[in-house]
């Protein structure tokens, strides 16, 4: 395997590990060279990427290495300069710089297209009003605000419609840009005294996507500078889209006027996805790498990653990078090994707070009441679910949720769970609400 291909393969699994914003900083430019003896170079454009990872990430990277090449035993950063630049390996979101409008698109993923989204229940609206944007940008859901956990496709949703865009009107200028590069931009503007050129490259975008714009949360001179960024755009009817984790009104520290400006337009979410469609994008992934998995080892990942489409496409580059190295078969036994670091830290202990507050998020009901011993024909299937979740999830013994639910005694914890069990033998409505809830909470961690 060339070190070409050994280096992506470390950028993947990194790119799961790091912040986004983090990755495309320290990891921009970078390139891996190896030698018999089983040292690895890596080399770095600048001294400032190369001590960071030296002194960051050092271990980190050197234990992937040897975990896909065991002939490696030690490595060694380089700055190589501004002449190896053109060997970039990956492509990584730069910040925005102003461009002329027939300019090719800056930072985005050239993967990250409509064509190339597996569209399920999970984004189905987020994708349809994503796609309605593309076509007719600044006309209707102005803003489109998306939100939804890490890793669930809300950055190649945003980049689909810039792509969209930019190939049905090749001159409308498309800026893409995390929210940490515009407040980076805004600042390093301010210092250099080239605040026009900063609102020149911002306000004249006829699409403007801002990648995790909870990040403006405490920053009032960020925020200050958004909002005119925003209103200048908006009443030019220019497009704006916004991705975050968490609806406008819930990102804390956010001034009442940008939360209200980000809700007036489209606000969608993207739930994590079902086992049927985790299946469905590592079929569809298998297909894209032309690459042939059983069925059992597409059902083993998808069963043990069940919520982050990014850890998903990570461990399934991880198995398919491990067979073809060491021309091995995929197998079940040889995924839970080449996966065990992945499924163990997927399995780390759950709080019942957890638990009990995704229950009564997803049912609508007050956490007090739930634990109560109110007898509300609305509680009973809430309060049993949370059991059977608490059961199931975390080692607590059945006094031990008793106590948790509010003084029950064990038999009673033993007959909602029993109930449920019973339920979801012929209830698809609720086998469908836990494996959402369960999804919901394992996502957190």
């Amino acid at each position: 395997m060339s070190d070409k291909k050994l280096w992506q393969a470390v950028l993947g699994e990194m790119e799961v590990i790091l912040p986004k914003a983090s990755f495309a900083t320290w990891f921009k430019g970078t390139y891996l060279e190896t030698t018999p003896e089983g040292t690895a170079y890596v080399y770095c454009p600048n001294s400032y990427s190369r001590d960071w990872l030296e002194n960051k990430h050092k271990d980190q990277i050197l234990s992937i290495l040897k975990k896909l090449n065991d002939k490696i035993n030690s490595i060694v950063f380089k700055n190589c300069g501004q002449k190896n630049l053109e060997r970039l390996p990956l492509e990584i979101q730069p910040p925005a710089k102003t461009a002329p409008e027939s300019s090719p698109l800056i930072g985005f993923n050239p993967n990250y297209t409509f064509e190339k989204m597996v569209v399920a229940n999970f984004n189905a609206l987020a994708y349809a009003v994503a796609k309605e944007v593309a076509l007719a940008p600044g006309k209707k859901h102005n803003p489109l605000f998306i939100y939804g956990g890490v890793g669930l496709g809300k950055t190649h949703l945003a980049q689909a419609i810039g792509h969209e865009v930019k190939k049905n009107n090749p001159k409308t200028k498309v800026v893409y840009v995390s929210c940490e590069t515009f407040t980076n931009d805004f600042i390093a503007a301010i210092a250099s005294k080239k605040m026009n050129e900063f609102k020149k490259n911002y306000r004249e975008a006829g699409v403007l996507i801002v990648d995790d714009i909870q990040f403006l949360s405490a920053k009032e001179g960020s925020q200050e500078e958004f909002f005119h960024t925003f209103n200048t755009l908006h009443q030019n009817s220019r497009q704006i889209v916004l991705t975050a984790d968490k609806t406008p009104q819930a990102i804390p520290a956010l001034e009442g006027r940008l939360a209200s400006r980000f809700g007036g337009g489209m606000v969608v979410d993207i739930q994590p996805p079902n086992l049927e469609t985790r299946i469905a994008i590592l079929t569809e992934k298998c297909k894209e790498k032309n690459y042939y998995l059983p069925d059992e080892v597409i059902e083993f990942v998808a069963k043990n990653i069940p919520s982050n489409i990014r850890e998903l496409e990570g461990a399934l580059n991880r198995l398919i990078f491990y067979c073809q190295f060491n021309q091995s078969s995929p197998t079940v036994s040889l995924a839970e090994n080449v996966l065990k670091d992945t499924v163990s830290s997927r399995s780390k202990k759950i709080d019942t707070a957890e638990i009990i507050s995704a229950v009564c998020r997803h049912f609508g009901v007050l956490e007090d009441e739930i634990i109560s011993t109110k007898r509300k024909k609305e509680l009973i299937i809430p309060r049993q679910v949370a059991i059977y979740l608490i059961r199931e999830q975390t080692n607590k013994s059945l006094s031990e949720i008793g106590k948790i639910m509010g003084g029950k005694d064990h038999t009673t914890i033993l007959h909602a769970e029993k109930r449920i069990d019973e339920l979801l033998k012929i209830d698809a409505n609720l086998k469908s609400s836990i494996e959402q809830i369960r999804e919901s909470v394992l996502s957190a961690k």
